[in-house]
């Protein structure tokens, strides 16, 4: 086939441009099968020369026919090596040049590497969550003292009602303790005992106040003591005190009576008072002065007061319910106001509105109308 090529006329130039562009089609078709491939090849580069595929080999072309030996792989590939026309289909590889030899009947007798399988990447494992460390204990004192924990205030009850809540204390190296109360209220009862789960002596106080309690406000202080402690000074008698390495800080908490079905809310403002509404004239219009007091439970700490301060007086017509004008309550509860208005619409008694406790009085000096 080669030698034919090499001899030839003018066909070798038709053969080889015919030959160039069939094996860049064939090399840049990467979905054609290897079959189809070979077919395409050799039926653009080669058929012409050695003519059409026969069942011996090749026959009808201008050139030898392909029988025998030359029809293998590796005649194939050294005709491509020594034939300069043939260089367009160096490109062709070892499988390539086999796929063509089988083709036409010749032996694929070029060694071809079998490409080694990409292994299959193992997955990565899921690291296991890192199990948070327990805090470390603060190692505890010789004489380390016990502690009470913190205790909410105030605590409010109502007459007739039970009110319980608890106390609890720590000892960091566990000696035993008991929590001792000063300032219950008579009748009030407080019983402990040892929580295991969160190794705390913890104190119960309950109590139902009676009506002589309304209005009242206790204060209770607690301090944790070393039980062993305390049973020596109770078996030599001794008066009760303070030991700075046997007794917690003391903690103080207050309890608020409040009177029967009366929340905080409600029983924080006892009354409002008008104290003076009286008309002062002048001309076509004169001013409406208007004064009174607030009185506030004596149970309210300062801060409630100061909160409940924050909201307006509001003054109102007694007839229409128009506000007329409105004023803040100095810290002790007392308010006035003088409110300009002409003489026709003076009201002839007036209502004084503060969260939800109202009063009411007539205007003193109020125009002939209202008489």
């Amino acid at each position: 086939m080669n030698e034919t090529l090499a001899r030839s006329g003018g066909k070798p130039v038709g053969i080889r441009n015919k030959a160039l562009w069939l094996a860049v089609v064939v090399a840049g078709a990467g979905s054609v099968s290897a079959d189809a491939s070979a077919a395409a090849t050799y039926g653009g580069s080669c058929q012409g020369c050695h003519g059409a595929i026969t069942a011996s080999g090749t026959a009808g072309g201008y050139g030898p026919a392909l029988t025998g030996s030359k029809r293998n792989a590796s005649a194939t590939k050294a005709a491509i090596a020594k034939v300069g026309a043939m260089n367009s289909l160096s490109n062709l590889t070892n499988a390539d040049l086999n796929s063509i030899a089988l083709e036409i009947g010749g032996a694929a007798d070029l060694p071809v590497a079998t490409p080694t399988p990409t292994p299959t990447p193992a997955p990565t494992a899921t690291p296991a969550p890192t199990a948070t460390p327990a805090p470390t204990p603060t190692p505890c004192g010789d004489e380390s003292e016990p502690e009470l924990d913190t205790i909410p205030s105030p605590w409010d009850a109502n007459v007739g009602k039970e009110l319980r809540f608890t106390v609890s204390a720590l000892d960091c190296d566990d000696d035993s303790l008991v929590i001792k109360a000063k300032g219950l209220p008579t009748g009030a009862k407080m019983t402990q005992g040892f929580d295991v789960n969160t190794r705390k002596q913890v104190a119960t106080i309950t109590w139902t106040p009676g009506p002589e309690a309304a209005g009242r406000i206790y204060h209770v202080t607690f301090t944790a003591v070393e039980s062993e402690v305390s049973a020596k000074r109770s078996w030599k008698g001794e008066k009760e005190h303070e030991d700075e390495n046997h007794s917690s800080q003391s903690r103080s908490t207050d309890i608020r009576v409040w009177p029967a079905n009366t929340t905080p809310e409600a029983g924080a403002v006892e009354a409002v008072v008008i104290q003076q509404a009286q008309w002062q004239p002048y001309r076509e219009a004169g001013k409406l002065a208007v004064n009174g007091s607030i009185k506030f439970s004596k149970l309210l700490s300062t801060a409630e007061r100061a909160a409940l301060l924050a909201h307006p007086v509001i003054i109102r017509a007694d007839s229409t319910q128009e506000i007329i004008g409105q004023v803040t309550a100095s810290s002790s509860g007392k308010w006035s106001a003088n409110l300009p208005l002409a003489n026709t619409a003076v009201p002839c008694a007036v209502d004084v509105e503060f969260l939800s406790d109202t009063a009411s009085r007539p205007v003193k000096r109020a125009p002939s109308q209202c008489k």
